[in-house]
């Protein structure tokens, strides 16, 4: 009897369905992708046979840690200690792939030993180190890349060649290449430093007890377990956080849909249930039988959405670049959660109507005309009038389009914030022209200072000059950004002063208004980050928020601070004459190829970080559309299956068929534009709230401007028309003597 139910409505069901498979699909293929990371980190830690793992404290992230390597012998010397290795952990660009990760081991230590090789040979053979700086090369990073052994392979301008293919069983390890520890260290920048250093204990030593040692002996470092290391690194919260948020969104936008289709179902059948109620069926009973209809169809759609997240993550398991974050075998965990999902759809999205079918008195029920509703006929809008028919069911298709629409506004708006960020940092410096290492992420680029003096030599160049970023964490706030600039350079006179004094030498600092609230700190407070304690002399506004929730210290703290020593992250470069600009670019690429540099005002259209934002963007609005689009048509399909005979009297009194199809593509638009007026408006209210927060005060500002808005009204106009296209092609495609037969 359930599954005959479903059925009467064959278009509606599927449609709920799909709608339901698309979410789940979306926690699926999210989900698949914070375990990947999580394997990932695991394997970095555990992989190697290490028991403690040891980086720097408070850094944001392993590959933000910076330790000196002559901590090596301190750690080797400490009782239980077996052996040390040193390790690097980055991301460099090759051959298109901005993100490819990259471990630097000793080639004669113990943690490089998991690396098995199944082709060529090892990286501390030393026939290869006579032919240049060798690399071995994970197997599913050679077959993404089609590389062999002896195949010359770059990273950013350095050319390594591949003398060996290994195997690990972690995709994260297997997507990526290992070369010598001394080399890692050149491509990341960190001469003498290391992301962490992998302890490997005698038998029978206590792993707490050593760890709290070394916590206590190095007031920078910070000890972690092989098997709790993942779960301790910030970046992976994050990721946790940013998948369950857009899978909340399909989430949300799918239980409406459950909802709407089992509500209608209920109005359509409300005399049926007043039959089974004469005839003895209780309350109980129904709520029941309606319930299990919810549940089976969120079933079937979470099967289906299961499958379309496997496919899913197969179909970009391959893409360069992309196979190492994703992990080895489909966790049984993450498809569970996606069936946990589509149940507990069926459960909220089938209470009310459960609910409303139980309480129906029988005499009432029996009355009932089936569910169908008369047009409100006070509204003066024909078109609105229609979509009023069904008030209830108007509703929650508002919401759900609300949903999408507001995801749209709000990813769209933080997507400018950052933009905004990132190009009020390239501007906030005043000089004309910014550069950074070329197809390298804003968050790891290095140039070398020596290129920066050069630079500054050329002809049409003023000045150049270079700063460098960083990133902790301090006290209550998750991010915290440490600028380093010349203290008397040009670029830290656009940090202007309001309290305070500016900066002149080092252990000092001048920290941002936002961050100086959020911390409660003042002039002269110390605030200490790692192990270093800063003097703060002054408070700034630069009307970034990025900037103003950070803080300066001189280039030279920071650079210690960091490991990056010789290092800046970026350059700016002031000109003698503007019209020089494009002359000027052309002769520092040309001569410093491992430079990208662009005008101020263009720097954000380089950014690899923002065009790979930008997509995800894309991607998951289209999510939110294909879910919502699924939802208008099911509403207009229903709408139409209803007034089919009221079409046929139409057609009977000589309305032409595009009249027909006009007439519900109207109504179509109309509930869509409802939706898209409804979602703005919440999507701007949350970005208000969320500019209010101190985390992301500190970090970026939601920006929203008239152009946004008028694309989300576009999107929902589209929206609209494509939803309710189907529909009014059926109705418009009655004939007059059939649709007046229609039951």
């Amino acid at each position: 009897m359930i599954i005959r139910n479903l059925l009467r409505r064959k278009t509606r069901t599927l449609l709920t369905v799909f709608g339901i498979a698309v979410g789940v699909a979306a926690v699926v293929a999210l989900g698949a992708l914070a375990e990947g990371l999580v394997e990932g980190y695991s394997a970095i830690a555990g992989g190697s046979g290490a028991d403690l793992l040891v980086v720097q404290d408070e850094a944001l992230d392993i590959v933000f840690s910076a330790v000196d390597e002559r901590v090596r012998d301190r750690l080797a010397g400490l009782a239980g200690v077996d052996d040390v290795s040193g390790m690097i952990y980055t991301f460099a660009a090759t051959e298109g792939t901005p993100y490819f990760i990259l471990y630097g081991y000793d080639p004669h230590g113990f943690a490089i030993d998991h690396f098995k090789i199944v082709a060529g040979q090892p990286l501390a053979d030393p026939h290869g180190a006579r032919r240049g700086s060798p690399l071995i090369l994970g197997r599913a990073a050679a077959e993404d890349l089609d590389k062999e052994v002896g195949d010359t392979f770059y990273l950013y301008e350095s050319a390594y060649r591949v003398v060996g293919i290994y195997e690990t069983g972690q995709p994260f390890e297997d997507g990526a290449a290992v070369i010598r520890l001394e080399d890692a260290q050149e491509v990341s920048g960190k001469p003498q430093q290391v992301n962490a250093f992998l302890l490997k204990l005698r038998p029978g030593t206590d792993v707490d007890q050593l760890r709290q040692r070394i916590d206590r002996r190095f007031e920078e470092l910070t000890a972690s377990t092989s098997s709790s290391f993942a779960q301790e690194q910030d970046m992976l919260q994050y990721v946790y956080v940013f998948s369950w948020s857009v899978s909340l969104i399909a989430v949300v936008i799918g239980g409406v849909g459950v909802m709407n289709t089992v509500l209608m179902s209920v109005f359509e059948r409300t005399r049926e249930f007043g039959v089974l109620r004469a005839v003895g069926w209780r309350p109980s009973r129904i709520l029941l039988m309606v319930l299990v209809e919810s549940l089976l169809i969120s079933l079937v759609g979470g099967a289906v959405g299961v499958l379309l997240g496997i496919a899913g993550v197969r179909a970009v398991s391959n893409v360069p670049g992309v196979s190492g974050f994703l992990p080895g075998d489909m966790p049984l965990s993450t498809l569970g959660q996606g069936l946990g999902v589509a149940l507990a759809l069926g459960v909220v999205g089938g209470a009310f109507p459960a609910w409303r079918a139980a309480r129906l008195l029988p005499a009432e029920a029996m009355r009932s005309e089936g569910g169908s509703v008369h047009a409100p006929q006070q509204v003066p809008s024909a078109a609105l009038r229609n979509v009023l028919r069904q008030p209830t069911r108007t509703v929650l298709t508002v919401v759900a389009i609300g949903i999408a629409i507001m995801a749209i506004v709000l990813l769209g708006a933080m997507g400018d914030g950052l933009v905004d960020v990132v190009g009020g940092l390239a501007g906030g410096m005043g000089a004309q022209l910014v550069g950074m290492e070329a197809e390298g992420s804003i968050d790891l680029s290095k140039i070398d200072q020596d290129v920066v003096r050069r630079v500054s030599t050329m002809p049409g160049v003023r000045e150049a000059e270079g700063f460098l970023t960083g990133y902790t964490s301090v006290g209550d706030l998750p991010f915290f950004v440490v600028f380093g600039y010349r203290p008397r350079g040009l670029a830290i006179r656009e940090y202007q002063i309001v309290e305070g004094e500016p900066l002149t030498t080092n252990h000092q600092m001048i920290i941002g208004r936002v961050a100086a609230e959020n911390l409660n700190l003042d002039v002269g407070d110390s605030m200490r980050i790692f192990d270093r304690a800063f003097r703060i002399v002054g408070i700034y506004e630069t009307g970034v928020s990025f900037q103003d929730g950070g803080g300066v210290v001189t280039l030279r703290d920071a650079q210690r601070l960091f490991g990056q020593p010789n290092n800046v992250s970026f350059l700016g470069i002031w000109l003698e004459d503007r019209a020089q600009a494009e002359s000027v670019i052309r002769q520092v690429e040309a001569r410093f190829p491992e430079v990208d540099v662009s005008k101020a005002s263009a720097f954000t259209e380089s950014v690899s970080d923002l065009q790979l934002l930008e997509g995800m963007t894309w991607g998951i609005s289209l999510m939110a559309l294909i879910v919502g689009g699924l939802g208008m048509m099911n509403t207009m399909v229903m709408s139409v299956f209803e007034r089919t005979r009221e079409i046929g009297v139409l057609r009977a009194l000589g309305w032409r068929r595009w009249r027909v199809l006009w007439m519900v593509l109207r109504e179509s638009v109309t509930l869509s534009l409802l939706g898209g007026a409804a979602g703005s408006l919440l999507g701007l209210l949350l970005g208000l709230l969320l500019n209010t927060l101190p985390v992301m005060e500190g970090f970026l500002q939601v920006q929203y401007d008239v152009m946004l808005f008028a694309q989300a009204s576009a999107t929902a106009l589209l929206l609209g028309a494509i939803g309710g296209l189907y529909p009014a092609w059926w109705a418009s495609s009655l004939r007059p003597v059939e649709a007046l037969r229609y039951e």
